[in-house]
């Protein structure tokens, strides 16, 4: 796009662009209002008969669905009403069959019987006050979006400022922004963002379409029939904890939804046989809701025909979480699989045709003998009659697939539902004998990922910071390179305790070598030495971090070392303390007692609830979490910002636990940084040899880039 030299200049820009998107502008004072006190034109009747013409709708009709519109407050449920019946339409009684009807506002089954319109320089007056709106957009008379300009060349002026104007007029004229569901601010960036008139803190994002700059990409936004999909499939209103706001999807999410969708219905259509597909979204990327935006599409399609949707987890926080989810956006609430006779019990519905609706469960809930039995079952009916498993409308999410679908659950769970659609969703795939993401999900050659958003694209988009690492004491505390080849070479993630006993002896007892390195309580005492002098020069005034240690034991070994350099409310343990034989009577059982005493007898999975919502907040204590197992997947704290690694990770588990640090933070944080005690960030290629080197171009700097890019 060319530099402009004026506003005006831009929103010449914008007029042309809109109208090649098959919007109609019309000037301001031919707008079809009674008085600037209007804010839905009087067009809207009309549009409403002609969307509506099979319905007996008539004047009577039309009276009561404006009335319905106007009554509503300007006020938070008023809000939420008003997007419901964007989405949905009004119910109103019909005169003459004495029955009820869904009148619908807009028409989002053919596009072309919608009137896309906007115009420019647009008042609105609200008692004495008037506000001037550089740009409405209308769909049938319905101010939707809205869009404000700065010029380009203002040394005093950046999109910000046309952000805040907006917020502004929120205030002013509240019942146009009771209609107006997004808004727009443009300079030489153009960032939009969802119309919430009474938070100040909202989410503000940039679209993004390859080949086109910021001010290109949102006008594709803005697109009738994109838009329209938008506010049908993508736009929601959200309450958590009593805080309500409106989510609107990121460009990645609405992108890979969309594929998701297109490949069901190009398998319906006979278009193509593709029935599965990965998706690889970096961690930050907000996964969650780009699986609930595809699910939520899925399930009002009319093709699918009232389906049944699987979302598969391998933890219960992740299962948690998803649910919340769905509840805290208001959509159909899925329903939760805890044991095989209730999975028995969806599938045997209806006759085996299998219940319809959305449900959540964790794969690791069912045994083999369990999944066995009930596939014969299910063989015996489909060999007969059409059942969940003979189905075309079943689709199943699996979230974190590259954890999970390898092992005999995961062969069972397909079979149970051999004819359903599989869509993968992972930060970090896997690409090994016997353990192939893309094996399982892609179609490689021709197609790796359904879709893909990298690390380097999530740093540029802003949603996380860059990863540095930092090697310290190398000469002191790192592992030797023997021992750091020999946990290379194993086939093992990590070095977990609980399989030590399971592994062949030679394995076990270098493996047990480097446990007992990893112990060594005057190493850690070197390293708490230095964790307390870099965090206290450089971390503690900001923000604050986290301690990977090698085992329970040295964690129990790091916190009665950190509570003679630092308060003993400084740090916590977080970690689980199901006690082995061998355990008793150790460290780990006899710290569990004191924190047990510390916390007035809670149980522990309370008191860990209350350790990590501590940490969470900024202002307090604790500041440093001491971690082996827990908190290295999933966990979300912006706060964070420096992880001391002293245990051994490779592949998936060390990508996964350096990103707990790369969470943005109050424009503050420039980059989460990982103090590497055991050398494995110096080797992460190799520790990282199984992924495309193309795909993780950007995941790690090192401190002399950063000092480079500086200079």
């Amino acid at each position: 796009m060319e530099r402009f030299d004026e506003k005006g200049v831009i929103e010449d820009y914008l007029v042309e662009r809109l109208e090649e998107k098959g919007w109609r502008f019309v000037p301001s004072d031919e707008l079809e209002r009674e008085s600037l006190d209007d804010v839905v034109l009087l067009s809207l009747p009309r549009l409403l008969k002609k969307i509506n013409k099979n319905k007996g709708i008539g004047n009577e009709e039309i009276r009561q669905v404006l009335n319905e519109l106007k009554l509503r407050s300007t006020g938070i449920e008023g809000n939420k009403q008003i997007l419901e019946y964007l989405k949905f339409g009004i119910l109103v009684k019909l005169e003459k069959e004495r029955t009820v009807e869904r009148v619908y506002l807009f028409d989002y089954s053919h596009i072309e019987n919608n009137e896309f319109t906007f115009s420019r320089q647009v008042y609105f007056r609200n008692r004495d006050n008037i506000i001037r709106a550089d740009l409405i957009l209308y769909i049938n008379g319905i101010p939707i979006v809205i869009i404000e300009c700065k010029s380009p060349t203002s040394l005093t002026q950046s999109w910000f400022d046309a952000y805040q104007q907006i917020k502004g007029y929120e205030k002013t004229v509240p019942e146009l922004f009771k209609y107006v569901q997004i808004g727009v601010a443009v300079e030489c960036l153009a960032k939009y963002f969802p119309i919430v008139p009474w938070e100040e803190d909202i989410e503000i994002e940039e679209w993004k379409v390859e080949g086109d700059d910021s001010v290109g990409s949102v006008i594709e936004m803005l697109a009738p029939s994109l838009l329209l999909d938008i506010i049908r499939n993508f736009l929601f209103f959200r309450v958590k904890f009593e805080r309500a706001t409106k989510v609107l999807p990121r460009y990645m999410q609405y992108r890979a939804a969309n594929k998701i969708v297109e490949r069901v219905l190009n398998n319906f259509s006979g278009k193509e046989e593709k029935n599965k597909g990965l998706i690889w979204h970096w961690q930050g990327s907000g996964k969650t809701f780009t699986m609930i935006f595809a699910a939520h599409k899925l399930m009002y399609l009319k093709e699918m025909e009232n389906p049944t949707i699987f979302f598969v987890v391998d933890r219960e926080e992740l299962e948690q979480q998803l649910s919340d989810e769905f509840g805290f956006l208001n959509i159909t609430s899925p329903e939760r699989i805890g044991s095989i006779s209730e999975l028995e019990r969806v599938m045997r519905y209806d006759d085996f045709r299998g219940k319809r609706g959305i449900f959540i469960t964790l794969i690791q809930k069912f045994s083999h003998s369990e999944l066995s039995d009930l596939g014969s079952n299910l063989e015996k009916v489909s060999a007969i009659k059409q059942t969940l498993q003979t189905r075309k409308n079943v689709v199943v999410f699996i979230d974190e697939g590259h954890r999970t679908q390898y092992g005999v659950l995961a062969s069972q769970m397909k079979y149970l539902l051999k004819n359903a659609f599989f869509f993968a969703f992972t930060g970090t795939p896997i690409s090994k004998l016997g353990r192939d993401t893309f094996f399982e999900f892609s179609y490689p050659p021709d197609e790796v990922y359904l879709d893909e958003y990298f690390i380097r694209d999530s740093i540029s988009d802003g949603f996380i910071v860059k990863i540095v690492y930092q090697p310290r004491l190398e000469k002191d505390v790192h592992l030797k390179k023997e021992q750091l080849d020999e946990f290379l070479r194993q086939e093992l993630e990590e070095i977990p305790e609980e399989m030590r006993k399971e592994v062949e002896k030679g394995v076990r007892r270098k493996l047990n070598e480097i446990v007992m390195f990893l112990e060594n309580p005057e190493r850690i005492k070197k390293i708490c030495k230095d964790i307390v002098e870099h965090f206290k020069e450089n971390v503690e005034d900001r923000f604050k971090g986290i301690i990977v240690a090698g085992s329970r034991k040295a964690c129990v070994l790091y916190k009665k070392e950190l509570d003679k350099l630092l308060p003993e409310e400084y740090s916590e343990v977080v970690m689980t303390y199901n006690l082995g034989q061998e355990e008793r009577k150790s460290e780990i059982e006899e710290y569990y007692k004191q924190l047990q005493e510390k916390f007035h007898g809670l149980e522990e999975e309370k008191i860990r609830k209350t350790i990590i919502e501590k940490f969470k907040d900024e202002t307090g204590s604790p500041k440093l979490l001491i971690v082996t197992e827990m908190l290295l997947t999933g966990f979300d704290a912006p706060v964070l910002q420096v992880m001391y690694l002293d245990k051994p990770l490779k592949e998936h588990r060390l990508l996964q636990a350096v990103a707990r640090t790369n969470r943005p933070f109050k424009d503050v944080k420039e980059y989460g940084l990982v103090i590497d005690y055991i050398g494995i960030l110096e080797e992460f290629k190799r520790s990282l040899e199984f992924y495309n080197q193309r795909d993780l171009k950007g995941v790690f700097y090192s401190t002399d880039e950063m000092k480079e890019e500086f200079i």
